[in-house]
């Protein structure tokens, strides 16, 4: 194993090591203090010793993604005992601690959002030569963690050292043996031709990958299942159903488009994916509005079809049950929101409102 930096260390004379920040299937992650530019970055250290090499050459290959919807590899160092990517930081919290810890499913207008921003940085990713490989939740940054101001795709060099571990998992005889943490988290949002031969990198597989992740978005489900389990579905590409939620009459015309365009992209055959390029295209199509999201919590429940929410951040609001998306159960005081808001008379309006583990 790699030795790890200490806190407060130097690196290469220019990296000062502030804290450790998170822990990938292959990496280590460090926020570090550029000392030269004065800016913080991410500084990521690979796990194993055999994956030195690969680490290098994948951060020369994905060092030519420049967009900004791609979190930029900086820097590549040998510093002693240590090997080092230096990647450009991104402050908030990837995917899968937003969701579905955090905020259980999304509605259609940020879920065409996210869609749309990850088609563009995965079409810049493919002008350049570069697949991902990797595509998951984890690997997605999204700036301002709940507020969805933004996101970049990242990790595109440790994605390349994802392929020996899934790529040995995919040889193996018996797979369930030599199933990792890895492996398990990749397998939901893979192609059907990635379960057949993972080292067989392609673009469309790409384009597979951030549609499952948007189906799972949008309906709160995984689109053929989790884990080993939805590896039949996966081959087979039995087109998932329709999400539940996009049926509520406020979120059905954006909603239907967005699972059409997700269902095009879940093509069993790559061929008849669309490319990011025609992605992004197709989502330039929809009408969605970009929201600021708030957090709050119902303070009154005045009718059993509306009631006032107290916001964090001050000034109540209004909300009627019809602008939750996804609501399962009966709304009372004290339950968590998630909603953006709308100017209105007498109170600002709440919609969509999503309601919280």
């Amino acid at each position: 194993m790699p030795a790890l930096p200490q806190i407060g260390a130097l690196i290469g004379d220019r990296y000062k090591v502030e804290r450790h920040i998170g822990t990938g299937g292959m990496q280590y992650v460090f926020l570090a203090k550029d000392i030269l530019f004065t800016r913080h970055v991410a500084l990521k250290v690979p796990k194993e010793d055999a994956a030195l090499r690969r680490f290098q050459n994948s951060a020369v290959v994905s060092a030519r993604v420049n967009h900004p919807n791609v979190a930029k590899t900086l820097d590549y160092l040998d510093d002693g005992d240590g090997s080092y990517l230096i990647e450009e930081y991104v402050l908030g919290a990837d995917l899968s601690q937003v969701f579905p810890s955090q905020i259980p499913i999304i509605p259609p207008a940020a879920s065409a959002r996210i869609l749309h921003l990850l088609a563009k940085g995965l079409a810049a990713s493919h002008h350049a030569g570069v697949v991902h490989r990797d595509l998951k939740p984890s690997n997605i940054m999204i700036e301002g963690g709940i507020q969805l101001a933004g996101l970049k795709i990242t990790d595109f060099g440790i994605a390349k050292m994802a392929e020996a571990e899934i790529g040995l998992w995919a040889d193996a005889e018996d797979r369930g043996s030599t199933t990792s943490k890895t492996v398990l988290g990749a397998i939901p949002y893979m192609s059907p031709e990635s379960i057949i031969d993972f080292k067989k990198a392609t673009f469309p597989s790409d384009v597979w990958a951030i549609a499952a992740i948007s189906y799972e978005l949008l309906s709160g489900k995984k689109p053929f299942g989790g884990n080993l389990a939805s590896i039949p579905q996966i081959l087979s590409a039995t087109p998932p159903p329709p999400p539940a939620a996009i049926a509520a009459p406020q979120f059905r015309a954006l909603g239907g488009e967005l699972f059409d365009i997700i269902l095009c992209c879940l093509q069993k055959n790559p061929e008849d994916r669309p490319t990011a390029d025609q992605l992004v295209q197709k989502m330039e199509g929809l009408c969605y509005a970009t929201y600021n999201y708030e957090f709050g919590t119902v303070n009154q429940v005045r009718h059993p079809k509306w009631g006032f929410i107290s916001a964090d951040s001050g000034n109540d609001l209004i909300y009627h049950k019809d602008n939750f998306y996804g609501l399962s159960k009966p709304i009372n005081v004290g339950d968590r929101l998630w909603f953006a808001r709308h100017a209105g008379e007498g109170n600002d309006r709440a919609v969509p409102i999503v309601k919280l583990p």
